[in-house]
């Protein structure tokens, strides 16, 4: 009797809204369905043959997919398709929304049920016509025919009916298309997760932990609201599809925030936002409950709530660590304001205020992939930013130990440039002589077989003048240390003004011994070049705050092609020996070593001596 007064108060709306005509076109390929008539069930109370009166009062349906956010009621929709051609013509009628739990499908031709489709997923995912995660099936016009489709609409979820008519091949060609990716886009995020639990297990760090967690949750969720889950991992278990849906969406609000409090060190920057991210993690705890003790539209309705708040929390708490010199929170801003447009835009969907396309329906998946990479950047950057700072500590520990012996610094917060600053100025300290700013033997001696080695390879000569202050010591005796210092800045003076300095290299050798390396130099030119020192020296007088006196210089040169059956101690050995024999022949001298009356194992050979 109440069924008889439902559909009698039904029929009391007489004059409802007529079907409008889709018309089949033989050239299109998709067609969305924007008008249609739809008529609510309030208690479910009608089957196809109450619906099939066409006294019922019936509200006509335009504009956008058919959405009525989250409701109790049954919801029947009808639509006319015609198909205009004088030929049989073949489409796939989809429902681009695949958590509702009960669809069926009556398709009626010339007033006869031609077939009936029991879909949902509350049923098993084989009982499905069409291999799709969304709700396909395929529907036949005869020539110049007519379909009448109802649809009768039951869920927990929301009620969103997004209609598309396809033709089959672009159907496949879409599906397949849909499929690589969504393959790439659960690909990319399971590489993430097992790249940041190799780091886990590397470093224990909880952040990487909480991070995989979270990154592992959200395509979870999105599998589940998008029927991949259903698909392909739980297909004979429909009843797991909303616990499925709601416990995803509740590992990634509490991952989330535990990632958020650990990454930014929110105990240090603000207790307050770290309090905030406790509370967030408890009332999302607290969805975990509802998911097991409750039913689906309360739980998903709560953790939606929660994810709507969580998200601006997040973001403001990057923003907090940001302006506080947190430089990997810059990362996590732009990542986190990604993911919160992502949300709110479905968050928007669901309340009915934005319509129902691939952009809504996915726009926390779209955001999901970029935040989970900009993230991942973020935790590289922090990995970086704790290699420099190590590296700074020790560095600086280093110099204050040598310099102080007293006192160990703590790391030093420094940016990234000036500490590779630091970096260039201490190796340009370790080959640099301090008191005349040459070359030191360090460097020259790397310089030495470099060269070598080059001139060896195209045949050219090189030469090597070995240069010591004469009587050094006695200038030392008689003027004083700081004298002695003076005379080796201005003699190292002298000896860069004759040199050419893009080629040449000049270097202290030890303690008033200097070296000068010629890159393609013959014999000749070492020695006008080393002439040209001497006689500079030996003219100009060191000129102190105290003193005024006059120092010379004893020179060795030596210059050969190197070659295979020599090596570069050799050279070394031969100049070394020409500058002993400039000082035991009465010092102020150019010595050149002649290798065909010499054997530079024996200092007291002959040694050639044009340059007096």
């Amino acid at each position: 009797m109440l069924r008889i007064l439902f559909v009698f108060l039904l029929f009391a709306g007489f004059g409802g809204a007529k079907a409008e005509t889709v018309m089949l076109g033989s050239s299109d390929q998709q067609t969305p369905i924007e008008n249609l008539r739809y008529l609510e069930d309030p208690d479910a109370q009608l089957d196809i043959t109450d619906i099939r009166n066409p006294d019922l009062n019936w509200l006509q349906h335009s504009g956008s997919s058919f959405n009525k956010s989250f409701s109790q009621s049954t919801w029947w929709l009808h639509l006319q398709l015609n198909n205009p051609q004088n030929r049989t013509e073949d489409r796939l009628l989809e429902i681009s929304y695949a958590i509702l739990d009960y669809v069926d499908i009556y398709v009626f031709s010339n007033h006869s049920q031609i077939s009936h489709f029991t879909l949902g997923d509350r049923h098993p995912y084989a009982d499905r016509p069409i291999d799709s995660p969304f709700f396909v099936v395929p529907l036949h016009w005869s020539r110049n025919g007519q379909l009448d489709v109802y649809l009768r609409i039951k869920s927990s979820s929301a009620i969103q009916v997004p209609l598309t008519l396809w033709q089959p091949d672009t159907f496949t060609t879409q599906a397949a298309k849909t499929n690589i990716i969504q393959g790439l886009y659960y690909g990319a995020m399971l590489v993430i997760v097992v790249y940041n639990l190799l780091i886990f297990l590397a470093l224990w760090d909880r952040s990487y932990l909480y991070y995989s967690g979270f990154v592992l949750s959200m395509p979870l969720f999105f599998a589940a609201i998008s029927g991949q889950g259903f698909r392909y991992i739980w297909p004979d278990i429909p009843g797991w599809n909303d616990y499925a849906l709601t416990l995803f969406l509740a590992l990634t609000v509490i991952f989330a925030n535990l990632f958020t409090r650990l990454f930014l060190d929110l105990k240090k920057v603000s207790p307050l936002l770290n309090y905030w991210t406790l509370i967030v993690t408890a009332l999302a705890v607290i969805g975990l409950g509802l998911v097991l003790f409750s039913n689906y539209r309360i739980s998903i309705l709560y953790l939606v709530a929660v994810s709507a708040i969580s998200a601006p929390g997040s973001m403001v708490a990057g923003v907090v660590s940001w302006r506080r010199g947190a430089e990997t929170a810059r990362f996590y801003c732009v990542a986190w304001a990604l993911f919160l447009l992502g949300v709110s835009v479905l968050v928007l969907n669901k309340i009915n205020i934005l319509p129902n396309n691939q952009l809504t329906q996915y726009s926390v998946q779209i955001g999901s992939i970029l935040e989970a990479v900009l993230l991942s950047f973020a935790m590289a950057e922090r990995i970086n930013v704790e290699r420099k700072l190590r590296y700074q500590a020790q560095d600086e520990t280093l110099t204050t130990t040598r310099r102080l012996n007293t006192e160990l610094e703590t790391r030093v917060q420094e940016r990234t440039d000036e500490l590779e600053q630091l970096n260039k100025r201490l190796r340009v300290l370790s080959n640099t002589d301090q008191l005349t700013g040459l070359y030191n033997r360090r460097y020259l001696e790397q310089k030495m077989q470099s060269e070598w080695e080059r001139c060896k390879r195209y045949k050219h000569s090189m030469a090597m003048v070995m240069m010591d202050v004469d009587y050094f010591k006695t200038v030392n005796d008689t003027y004083g240390h700081p004298a002695g210092d003076e005379c080796l800045r201005q003699v190292t003076a002298q000896i860069l003004g004759c040199v050419r300095v893009q080629s040449d290299h000049v270097a202290r050798y030890g303690g008033e011994e200097f070296c000068m390396l010629l890159p393609e130099t013959d014999t000749e030119g070492a020695v006008v070049l080393a002439e040209r020192i001497r006689t500079i020296v030996a003219s100009h007088p060191i000129v102190t705050q105290d003193h005024v006196f006059n120092v010379t210089i004893s020179l060795g040169v030596f210059a050969m092609i190197p070659n295979n059956n020599q090596h570069l101690g050799y050279m070394l050995q031969c100049v070394d020996l020409a500058l002993y024999q400039s000082k035991e022949n009465g010092r102020n001298l150019v010595t050149v070593f002649d290798p065909d009356h010499s054997n530079p194992q024996k200092p007291n050979d002959k040694i050639k001596n044009p340059h007096r």
